[in-house]
Order: C-alpha cells, then structure tokens, then sequence
C-alpha cells in the first residue's frame, strides 16, 4: 500500500455525527492505531485533518504546545482553517505565553477552599436527586438524575441564580452538540455551526447582561463575580476575558459530566456483580469514576494545528496541517490499557487522557470528579440495585459522547 493509499484508506466519515450512533467508531479508531502513518481525512467543507489515535502520539500533542495550537480552533466543527476570534481571550483557545497569565488568574479564582466550600452544596443536590429517583424507582436516568446535576452544580459554581440555571444549560447543550433538542437526528454541518453559534451567542449575551446590567443577582461567592474580582500581581481579567472563560466554564462543565455519570450507570448496571461491590465499600467508588472517564470518554477528541514543520506517527506535516486527537481512542490504546475493550471498575493505574494533559489540562476535573463521587455515593446507599430498562439512546456528535436518555430502575435498599 503506498503512503497516499495508506492515508485515505476507507475510514468512516470521522467528521459525521451519525457515525457516532449506536456507539463511537471504536474499531475504526482500532484499526488506524496499526497503521504506518496517521490517516487523513478531506472533507469538502472545511480543512482536511489527520486522526491520531495511539495514546503516545496523543500525549505528545496535548504536551507540545508550541507545535501543536489551540488557537485555530478546537472542535472539528469549529475550524475554519482561521484563527478562533476567542483566541488570547478564553483559556483553552489560547497558547504561550498569554495563556500562562489567563491559567494564573482563572485558577487564582478557582482554588482548592473554593472548592472545599462547594462541596456540601453539591452533596446536598446529589442526595435530593438521589433520593427522589430512587423514591421514584423507574426512571429516565438522563431527566431525572445525570442532567439535573451538572446543572444544579454549575448554577452553584458560577453564581447565576436558580431561575436561570435550566436556560443557561440548554444553551450550554447546544453550543456543544451543535443540536437543539434531545433526539435530534444529526444535521449537516453548516446547521450544526449555526446552531453551536446561535448558542455560544445567546450565553454570551447571558453574561453580558447580568455582569454589566444586573451584578447584584450574582452570587458574591460565585465564580463569575470571582472571575470579575480576581487581582494577582497587579493584574485582572478584562471585560472579554470574564466575559469568555465564563462561557467556557458553562459549556464544559454540563455536557461533559452529565454524559459521564449516565454511561457510568449504564455501565454499572450491566456489569454483574459491580453495584454491590461498591456498595460494600465506597472507597471503590473513585476507581470506578476513573474507569468510566476512560471507558466512555465524555469529550472524545480535540483539534490542534501545526505550527511548523514537525513528524508524528510516521507522517510528515507541514504548518497550518490539522490533527485530530481521539481522545476516545487513545483511552483504549493497547500498548496503555491491558483489555482495554473491557470496563473494569477496579481497574489501576487507570493514566487516561479524558481531562487531556499539560497545560490545558481540564480546570474543571476536580469539580467533575466531586460531582460524580457525590452522585454515585448517594445513588449506592439508597439503592440496593440498578438495572437497565432501555438501552442509551445516544445524540448524534462528533465531539461530545452524548447521552440523551437511558431508563433504569432503582430498587430501594
């Protein structure tokens, strides 16, 4: 097979939302990690990009920042072969050295007592939803449990009051999924970047009217005012920087968790024996988050452009090449993870790549991890057992491992 063959060797449509239905393209994922080279993809209505998929090549891009930019985008439906107007103004979307100052400032606002503090609220939404599901017994465990919670969560992270919070995380939704509603079949592109844009604007404009025109309806002990007041070394967030880095925090942190917290108790329920385990100890329980983050990544790839000459997995690319990191797929590397194709809640080390790695490791992985813990910790004291009542019905995307319904039915301990 020559090196052109080997690229454009018949792949599903990677950038396709419908592939991602029943199930993400595993074995696709499985078979371009044995090939020479990286696999290209042409797509007629946006840049071209190369799939990496082996867990080292993935490191090596999420770590080699000065190779491989965030600034041109970051999702494959986000770029445009130009550089993202959030670049410099919104942490992920930003290199070196302006993203060394932003990560100061963000993170001197989210700090380890600010988290502490969150911690009984957040316990306090999972034992009420956990306690109403499992009174309840037959639910849709997507309604009732997994999108409630992130939703409570963020709404107490960021500040913006109760009767915001359901609107903030449709529009959250949509500007992820690039969909508008649960069950949606998957649009073509330029709808799912109207949509995503329509979204990200909304939410936008949400900031800007309650920071510029209603700040007394925020929380003072809130993210968003606490991103609007944070000084260190003499230095602030600017209006745009506040304005953008809220957005991030409102989108990243739903989708992702709530998604997550779904495919861990669609797992669990078919896993025999695995509920009861953890009930006997929940000390077990991290391992078993840790095991769902890698089994059913919640954000399955990242896109980053070349910023010079550089090889990688056996393939020349030149400045401006686009690559795709499949997350999903370097979490079930073989040379990484021993049966990788199987979900082991005890599984240890478990070094996977979901919350990514370097500088733009996830912000958030501390508030998703207590999310989690606090919802399964509830769920396994008050139920003696989960069993599935449907299969997931999945949402059609190519980016986030969306989940929009799974019934279970929870039996009372």
């Amino acid at each position: 097979m020559t090196t052109t063959d080997t690229r454009r060797a018949a792949f599903p449509d990677l950038a396709s939302p419908a592939q991602f239905v029943p199930e993400p393209p595993y074995r696709a994922w499985a078979a371009m990690r044995d090939l020479p080279e990286l696999p290209r993809q042409e797509r007629p209505d946006a840049p071209g990009f190369y799939s990496v998929t082996r867990y080292d090549h993935t490191r090596t891009v999420l770590r080699d920042v000065a190779t491989y930019s965030s600034e041109w985008g970051m999702t494959l439906d986000s770029t445009l072969g130009v550089r993202d107007p959030a670049a410099g103004l919104m942490i992920e979307l930003t290199d070196k050295p302006r993203h060394a100052r932003l990560r100061k400032l963000v993170t001197g606002a989210l700090t380890p007592q600010f988290v502490h503090s969150l911690t009984p609220v957040i316990e306090q939404h999972a034992r009420r939803l956990a306690e109403a599901a499992v009174r309840q017994g037959e639910v849709d465990a997507v309604g009732t449990l997994t999108a409630p919670m992130p939703r409570l969560a963020i709404g107490s992270i960021l500040g913006i009051p109760e009767e915001d919070r359901e609107a903030v995380a449709a529009m959250a939704s949509s500007a992820i999924t690039g969909t508008e509603a649960a069950g949606a079949a998957a649009p073509a592109l330029a709808e799912r970047r109207r949509c995503s844009e329509a979204a990200n604007n909304d939410l936008l404009m949400y900031f800007v009217d309650i920071i510029e025109g209603e700040p007394h309806r925020l929380d003072p002990n809130g993210m968003v005012r606490r991103l609007m007041d944070i000084e260190l070394d003499g230095e602030r967030l600017s209006t745009d920087e506040v304005l953008l880095n809220c957005l991030n925090l409102a989108i990243g942190g739903y989708e992702t968790t709530k998604n997550a917290v779904a495919a861990g108790l669609y797992r669990l329920a078919g896993t025999p024996g695995a509920w009861q385990w953890l009930r006997a100890d929940h000390g077990r329980i991290p391992a078993m988050i840790e095991e769902v983050l890698r089994f059913d990544t919640p954000a399955m790839h990242l896109i980053r452009t070349v910023t010079r000459p550089a090889v990688l997995g056996g393939t020349e690319l030149a400045e401006g090449d686009t690559v795709c990191v499949w997350l999903s797929a370097a979490n079930r590397d073989p040379e990484v993870f021993e049966a990788p194709d199987e979900f082991r809640p005890d599984r240890t080390p478990n070094n996977h790549l979901s919350f990514t790695i370097g500088p733009h490791f996830c912000l958030g992985a501390v508030l998703a991890r207590l999310e989690m813990r606090s919802l399964f910790t509830e769920l396994l004291t008050r139920a003696e057992s989960v069993e599935a009542r449907s299969e997931l019905i999945r949402r059609p995307s190519n980016f986030i491992a969306g989940i929009d319904r799974f019934d279970i039915a929870l039996r009372p301990a």
